[in-house]
């Protein structure tokens, strides 16, 4: 992987996949950030002092104004090589059952967690191709080494192991992006681009709150480690951070 970018990279899990990335034995030439409002994303400040692999870039999913900028710094930092990986990691958790869903909050669970990841993929998808295009790998096979978008997903948008009415915004439109990484692996794969989906598995954050079972880093310490040995055979799956398939 010699360029990562990441969306909504300033906390979270986000932060922890820039903060992982950098630590990596042989770590990305680059580094992207991607957060809405850079100049409050303080730790990604700090350790862009500290690093000159990282460059925080400003990039709202919900907001297509914010994308011409941001690839066009991105191109200029990776120049012919392109985008090597595109981390689709930003999302909202909005609560909610039968009777209390409201249409606002599905709207804007959509906008983000569903329309967030299509737009910003099709954003840099112009990257993403020269990348797969100046890969030394073989031309007929798919891997992360080469290039791959990764869609953040949660075991909440599957199927098959809903168990509660919770959470209808989120599950829903996780189960929808599963159909996103699927169509997007149908359109793609012939320009060399792997596609996946994989889970964080339930994580401390402020989104997966205080009681979860994973630390930050022992989520994405699991997942970089997943995402090492992704190739064509893991096309349009979903993964859980083990590396088990996630039921649909």
């Amino acid at each position: 992987m010699h360029s990562v970018l990441v969306t909504g990279a300033n906390r979270g899990v986000g932060l922890e996949f820039v903060r992982q990335l950098l630590r990596l034995r042989e770590p990305p030439k680059h580094v992207f950030a991607g957060c809405r409002t850079p100049e409050d994303a303080m730790e990604l400040q700090r350790m862009a002092k500290d690093n000159q692999t990282l460059l925080i870039v400003k990039l709202d999913v919900s907001d297509e104004t914010t994308f011409a900028e941001s690839v066009e710094m991105v191109d200029k930092a990776v120049g012919e090589k392109g985008l090597a990986v595109l981390i689709n990691n930003a999302g909202i958790l909005r609560l909610g059952g039968t009777e209390t869903t409201t249409l606002a909050d599905m709207e804007e669970s959509y906008k983000v967690n569903v329309m967030g990841p299509l737009a910003v993929t099709q954003a840099f998808l112009p990257l993403l191709k020269r990348a797969a295009a100046k890969s030394e790998i073989n031309s007929h096979h798919l891997s992360i080494h080469r290039a791959a978008i990764i869609n953040i997903t949660s075991a909440l948008g599957s199927l098959q192991l809903c168990t509660s009415s919770k959470y209808i915004p989120y599950r829903t439109t996780k189960a929808a992006l599963h159909m996103l990484t699927q169509c997007m692996t149908f359109d793609l794969s012939p320009a060399g681009i792997l596609v996946v989906a994989l889970h964080t598995g339930w994580v401390r954050t402020d989104m997966g709150g205080k009681t979860a079972i994973l630390s930050p880093k022992e989520s994405i310490s699991g997942m970089l480690n997943v995402m090492r040995y992704l190739t064509e055979i893991n096309a349009g799956q979903a993964l859980t951070w083990e590396g088990r398939i996630l039921p649909w």
